[in-house]
């Protein structure tokens, strides 16, 4: 089975690699130093801004925004680079992610803020801490503490915020409808001619005013968008039937 189709053009991405079997990939402060250092370098060298981090013990957070579609160039020399280091320290071969890095690109501002608080809060989430701004290997840390490597955060959209701001921001709980859209990536639609099309737009914005009211006309927007009968159906917990004929009653009414 083919791989599937990667979303790669320039804007804001939320990464997240594992380690396999989800075993611990920094086993000790170095570690954690040397896949920062190469992080920056990595930065650099493809025009990558760093926006947010968190190192967990067996996976890492990366918010990023690439300028050039190099992101999986990118993202690929990290993880080969980190894992001959740490193969060759500890002695070990074999692969050290499990697969291929996850990528979710990001929709708009208010996604970013959201994506923003749900890395700055993981080790709180994981009971590694009990105060966000104690764990060392996160972006809210190095700035709190003008930390070795604040560096890395050159150019971040975080800064928009006043510090006290974005502590209080972080530090709030976050909210259940916002965690469950932090893993929603825009659709990528793969063509038979190979093209593709990148809906941007989520399924939900097409019914947030007057939904009743306006169903129809929201239903036959988002079919015409791209996404799927059953996407819809799924989304309003009405029938696909149902679906397709509000689709075909409003073509015959054009």
């Amino acid at each position: 089975m083919p791989r599937k189709e990667r979303l790669t053009e320039p804007g804001h991405y939320h990464i997240i690699n594992r380690g396999v079997e989800r075993r611990v990939i920094y086993l000790e402060p170095e570690d954690y130093e040397f896949f920062l250092d190469l992080l920056h370098k990595v930065s650099k060298d493809y025009e990558i801004i760093v926006h947010a981090f968190c190192l967990m013990t067996n996976h890492y957070h990366l918010l990023i925004e690439t300028k050039k579609n190099n992101l999986s160039k990118a993202i690929q020399y990290l993880n080969d680079k980190y894992t001959k280091f740490f193969n060759k320290k500890y002695t070990r071969s074999g692969h050290l992610w499990q697969g291929r890095y996850k990528s979710y690109a990001l929709y708009d501002d208010t996604h970013f803020w959201i994506v923003a608080k749900y890395i700055e809060q993981n080790p709180i989430k994981a009971n590694m801490v009990k105060q966000i701004d104690v764990y060392k290997y996160q972006s809210f840390f190095q700035w709190k503490y003008k930390h070795k490597y604040l560096q890395l955060l050159n150019g971040s959209m975080i800064f928009e915020m006043m510090y006290d701001e974005y502590a209080d921001y972080i530090s709030r709980e976050m909210d259940i409808d916002a965690i469950d859209i932090v893993y929603k990536s825009p659709k990528l639609i793969i063509t038979k001619e190979g093209t593709y099309k990148v809906l941007k737009k989520r399924l939900e914005t097409f019914f947030e005013h007057d939904r009743d009211i306006n169903r129809n006309d929201g239903i036959k927007k988002a079919f015409e968008y791209g996404y799927t009968k059953s996407e819809i159906a799924n989304y309003l917990n009405i029938s696909h039937t149902a679906i397709s004929k509000i689709i075909e009653a409003t073509a015959i009414g054009k």
